[in-house]
């Protein structure tokens, strides 16, 4: 089991792209403030920009995880740990 670190404040001026391996493949990850729902989103496309994946994020307390990908990638776990500032993807 390898774990991905990626820094993720929560910041509303600032997005992130970064491009982690789930499932064995790599993707490309945006992540986007929606105003009007006062809340992150996570965007998730293929090489080829074909998206894969649009979800809320969901912040996980230190003691728990919640597995952002569930239901949509069978290996690999993605949480976003608040207190830490930052997104785990676990392979």
């Amino acid at each position: 089991m390898s774990t991905e670190l990626f820094p993720f404040s929560g910041n509303e001026q600032k997005s992130m792209a970064f491009t982690p391996i789930l499932d064995g493949s790599v993707y490309n990850c945006r992540t986007k403030w929606n105003v009007a729902a006062q809340r992150w989103y996570l965007d998730i496309t293929d090489n080829s920009g074909r998206r894969q994946l649009t979800i809320p994020i969901v912040g996980s307390p230190a003691d728990y995880d919640i597995n952002l990908l569930v239901g949509a990638f069978s290996t690999t776990k993605m949480i976003w740990r608040i207190t830490r500032g930052q997104i785990e993807v676990i392979n």
